[in-house]
């Protein structure tokens, strides 16, 4: 790979150097790797409602289920945050979560959606009948009911949209999807970028511009006007000129 070239490169520098082979460590000088970024993985507002809808709420582990997966489409928490969610970090008298995120050991507060709220709320009432072993919000349904973890959060949203007939070939289809449809569907209802940043918990301002990506009627208006062809490119355009041998 491209990366693997600049660092060959680097490290035979450097070991010219070192071993006094040239008088300057030119290793320095040579540019970093950035690696390409994709397009993320971004779906529509039908395709999460009918994930939503696939589950059946009106079993214990479908109560559970459906908390899980408002809590990635509704508020955009990473899988970590949502296995790790305590009840202690959730007032419901003030509607809001307040967590210090696992990936960037930030806080975090953020106001829940009705819904969302309402999820969490029924499945807690419901599963206290089951177990009280720790204050962690989700669990196994079998014994000996351990908190999960982000596999089986990623299998529990990825069986819920293969359930909900949601074509995700060629796609990303895990709770992280989920948490980029939400970054673009709020960068296209024209929220700040600040605002995004604020809802994702993102430390770095410049990860959000990579959502922007997603909104292509926005990414229109940016469009320029390609020049007029001229010359032999006209020619071959108008058939003026034929390409031989090809």
């Amino acid at each position: 790979s491209n990366k693997d070239r600049y660092a060959d490169i680097k490290m035979l520098l450097r070991y010219l150097y070192e071993n006094g082979m040239v008088n300057r460590d030119y290793s320095e000088i040579i540019p970093r790797f950035k690696r390409r970024i994709p397009i993320p993985t971004v779906y529509t507002v039908e395709e999460i409602k009918r994930t939503e809808e696939a589950i059946d709420t009106s079993t214990d582990t479908g109560k559970r289920n459906i908390a899980i997966i408002r809590l990635a489409t509704r508020m955009g928490l990473r899988s970590g945050d949502i296995a790790r969610l305590r009840t202690t970090e959730i007032d419901f008298k003030s509607g809001y979560i307040s967590i210090v995120q696992e990936k960037t050991n930030l806080p975090l507060e953020l106001q829940m959606p009705g819904e969302v709220s309402d999820s969490i709320y029924m499945h807690l009432e419901n599963s206290k009948k089951n177990h009280d072993s720790d204050d962690y919000v989700f669990h196994s349904m079998s014994a000996p009911y351990g908190r999960l973890t982000t596999s089986i959060i990623r299998h529990i949203v990825n069986e819920s949209m293969s359930r909900a007939g949601i074509d995700t070939a060629g796609r990303k289809h895990g709770p992280h999807a989920f948490r980029s449809s939400l970054a673009s569907l709020m960068i296209q209802d024209d929220c700040s970028y600040e605002t995004v940043q604020r809802i994702l918990g993102h430390s770095d301002p410049n990860v959000i511009k990579h959502y922007a990506k997603t909104d292509v009627e926005k990414l229109r208006l940016c469009a320029i006007e390609p020049p007029e062809p001229g010359g032999l490119f006209s020619d071959y355009l108008t058939g003026k000129k034929v390409f031989q041998n090809v």
